[in-house]
């Protein structure tokens, strides 16, 4: 497009009666040309020879070098900077060495594109609004309601799921900022006038500030509606006599569940995913769809029945309101929850559940071991350091539940902890060091 616009305006003027126009554009594709010919057998060249003296500035000055360079040819022949600095940057990206200039250049990437965005807001009239604000936010309406409806249409053909077209379409409503560009380029060869130029940034300009507005409406008007609409229904579901009942079945309660199908143990399992219900109904698990949240769901699957719950969700908030009210309900049933951390584990012993499993906290002990044998520590002594800190760990935690709400009280401590630790690993180090000199003596 940038290419284009100048060609356009040489055309222009041969029609007017001027001449030079098909020069001018065989011009510019020669340069075009050359710049595309040196760049693939002389940058590359030039990029080896400068890595071999392993000096990074000489990248950097050699990137804006270039840069400087192709820009100011590209004027030189009537073509716009804009496309000279494009140029470069293609030539400058499609070597090995592309990474390493990346990395260079990230600082002026920054500040050099504030420094557009700071010259685009200040190129901007906004008295063009002041004098005929109906056209303008016409415009503005016409414009995102047009490139919305394409996008609708783009997302279906590319498979995009029915409840996130027009959120996909809206997030990408506005103008792009390469209009600005653009505009300037057209402005600069004459092509546009200039209050068409103004009318047109002024247009770009105000569609990027309706874009945060559009999504904020769409979360309060579209998205509850869409939610309600394609949210599936819960399913009907049959009383059940299993001793066992989980809420949840992602990683955490399939492991479990299948745990229990293995030893003839019946279980009963609800889950709000549909699309990991359908998977899973595939290997012979019989899992119902609904809230688990919701008491009448879990009276009409059983639990009054049951003797022990899994609580395996997700959410956090969601398993605490699960526990509550099942606790006010049925007092007396087993509940095994799934901890996400240290403050859920505070939270669940408020409610007197003591039987939780932090849900990474083993496997993680297992790997630390690892990575001991790894450096060189014997299997048994690795096993020794991983127990020594798991115990630690479990009894700080009930050490700290009476303090967990006083924040202040908590980090101290935590931090006479992570001493105390130090401390206990540090003299276990010394001791071992001790017997091992004993035994060489």
């Amino acid at each position: 497009m940038i290419a284009l616009l100048p060609l356009l305006a040489a055309e222009s003027a041969t029609d007017a009666g001027g001449a030079g126009g098909w020069q001018s554009a065989a011009k510019a594709v020669a340069v075009i040309a050359a710049v595309v010919f040196g760049g693939r057998y002389l940058v590359r060249p030039a990029l080896r020879f400068i890595a071999r003296t392993d000096m990074r500035e000489m990248f950097t000055a050699f990137a804006l070098l270039l840069v400087v360079g192709i820009a100011l040819m590209m004027d030189a022949v009537g073509l716009s900077m804009a496309l000279g600095t494009f140029v470069a940057g293609v030539l400058l990206a499609d070597s090995e060495y592309r990474h390493a200039l990346e990395a260079d250049l990230e600082p002026f990437k920054g500040l050099l594109l504030g420094m557009f965005f700071m010259a685009v807001g200040m190129s901007i009239d906004f008295a063009v609004l002041a004098r005929s604000p109906g056209a303008v936010l016409g415009l503005v309406a016409a414009f995102v309601v047009a490139k919305t409806a394409v996008l609708v249409l783009l997302a279906r053909y590319f498979s995009i799921a029915r409840g996130q077209r027009l959120l996909f379409a809206l997030l990408i409503s506005q103008g792009g900022e390469f209009a600005f560009v653009v505009f300037g380029v057209a402005g600069t060869a004459g092509l546009l006038p200039r209050e068409t130029e103004a009318l047109l940034v002024l247009v770009v300009a105000l569609s990027m500030v309706a874009t945060p507005l559009l999504l904020l409406a769409y979360d309060r008007l579209v998205a509850p509606r869409a939610g309600a609409m394609g949210q599936r229904a819960d399913d009907a579901i049959t009383p059940q006599d299993n001793p066992v009942m989980i809420a949840g079945f992602g990683r955490f309660g399939q492991i479990i569940g299948r745990l229990l199908y293995a030893q003839g143990i019946g279980v009963t399992v609800l889950d709000h995913d549909p699309d990991q219900i359908e998977f899973l109904r595939q290997y012979g698990f019989k899992i119902f769809y609904g809230d688990a949240t919701r008491l009448d769901l879990l009276e009409a699957a059983g639990i009054a029945k049951a003797r022990t719950l899994v609580v395996a969700i997700d959410g956090m908030e969601d398993s605490l309101q699960l526990i509550d009210r099942v606790r006010e309900r049925y007092p007396e049933l087993r509940i095994y929850a799934r901890a996400r951390h240290v403050s859920h584990i505070y939270q669940l012993k408020d409610r007197g559940v003591h039987l939780f499993e932090r849900e990474m906290f083993e496997g993680s002990l297992r790997l630390g071991r690892q990575v001991l044998e790894g450096l060189g520590f014997d299997p048994a002594e690795a096993r020794n350091v991983a127990l020594r800190f798991r115990r630690h760990n479990i009894q700080a935690i009930d050490r700290f539940y009476p303090h967990y709400t006083d924040q202040k009280k908590l980090v101290s401590l935590a931090r006479q902890a992570r001493d105390e630790l130090e401390e206990m690993f540090r003299q276990d180090r010394e001791q071992r060091r001790q017997r091992e000199e004993a035994e060489w003596s």
